[in-house]
């Protein structure tokens, strides 16, 4: 069955009515490309995610994979692995979640076991460990291109979700202050980053429970 598009061009729906162009052969090689350079952690999946799910085969929009990226910080298990999981099954149900699984963690798997194999030889050449080192700095470079772009996209997001809505003021802004104050919570106190996550939901709620409480009270005003 055919999925929904919305005006955005993003699919709409979840699990077994995902996006019908996503076929379970794109989506194990997407993920196996993901996985071949996914260097540095859960963390540098996302710009892949990115770039792939999002700009390069259009099968979802960025706030899509950035909600199920927080989802998967929150579950137990390892975040890349996680988020490959719930990606597959937006798209295409209990199949594409085995299939995104399967395919990023394809390469990693065959690299560990052949860097395994070749340990006694490498773990004392310079060579190598010097090619590494230069990975994490782009891989840093990565996580905050997209850190600024995410922050980019809160400053233009209409109230809401409505298109044209008005937003001023600090409630307008609620979302950057969110991110400027987890940023520094997580320089300053390194926190475990699930109880980061679980502040920012209960903050989330909060906020959402006072803006129905706000509208209620100045609804009941007007009466």
């Amino acid at each position: 069955m055919a999925a929904a598009k919305t005006n955005s061009g993003g699919p709409e729906g979840s699990g077994a009515g995902g996006d019908a162009s996503a076929g379970l052969a794109a989506i194990f090689w997407s993920f196996v490309k993901m996985g071949a350079v996914l260097i540095g952690g859960g963390y540098a999946l996302l710009p892949l995610l990115e770039r792939e799910i999002v700009m390069r085969r259009k099968w979802a929009r960025s706030e899509e994979m950035l909600d199920l990226y927080a989802l998967a910080q929150v579950l137990p298990g390892v975040i890349a692995v996680n988020t490959a999981m719930l990606v597959g099954n937006r798209l295409r149900g209990l199949a594409g979640t085995l299939v995104a699984a399967a395919g990023l963690t394809l390469a990693p798997f065959l690299m560990i076991a052949a860097y395994a194999s070749a340990y006694g030889s490498l773990r004392d050449t310079s060579v190598f460990s010097k090619a590494l080192s230069g990975v994490q700095p782009a891989v840093a470079g990565m996580i905050l291109g997209l850190g600024t772009d995410m922050v980019r996209k809160l400053a233009a997001k209409p109230e809401g979700n409505r298109p044209g809505a008005a937003r001023r003021g600090i409630r307008a802004n609620t979302p950057l202050f969110l991110a400027a104050a987890s940023a520094a919570v997580m320089m300053l106190f390194n926190p475990s980053f699930g109880w980061l996550v679980a502040f920012a939901i209960a903050a989330g709620l909060a906020i959402h429970a006072f803006r129905i409480s706000a509208a209620s009270s100045r609804g009941a005003e007007n009466r």
